[in-house]
């Protein structure tokens, strides 16, 4: 099912509370990289997104492991666009959304070197 602008501000308006956690980590260019939420992309919504350095972070809950093939489709779509995803489990944001919001500063660090290595995605 593709996603919609009204989809993505309605997400927005009505944030998981790890998505909150995380975003408010993010947010205003705080680890030095620009971050988009709930970003409209080829008709996906992606939670987070880094257009300087072509980078989806979305946040796994316990809904995505009844959704596993739609997942898979849609980040071999984004992946042939050239778009890096990183998959995150929303109790590791739970547990502390600071380290998570300095891995992902690590990550784009590397990405800006050139280095993408998909074993990030937890």
């Amino acid at each position: 099912m593709a996603g919609s602008r009204k989809q993505a501000t309605y997400l927005r308006n009505h944030s998981m509370f790890t998505e909150i956690l995380l975003w408010n980590q993010l947010k205003q260019d705080q680890i030095g990289f620009l971050f988009k939420r709930q970003w409209l992309l080829d008709g996906y919504i992606l939670d987070f997104y880094c257009s300087q350095l072509k980078l989806a972070i979305e946040k796994d809950g316990k809904v995505h492991k009844f959704r596993v093939k739609k997942d898979e489709a849609r980040d071999l779509h984004l992946e042939k666009e050239g778009i890096h995803i990183v998959r995150i489990k929303a109790r590791e944001v739970l547990a502390d959304s600071y380290s998570v919001a300095m891995w992902i500063k690590e990550i784009c660090e590397k990405l800006e070197q050139g280095v993408f290595d998909p074993e990030w995605n937890q």
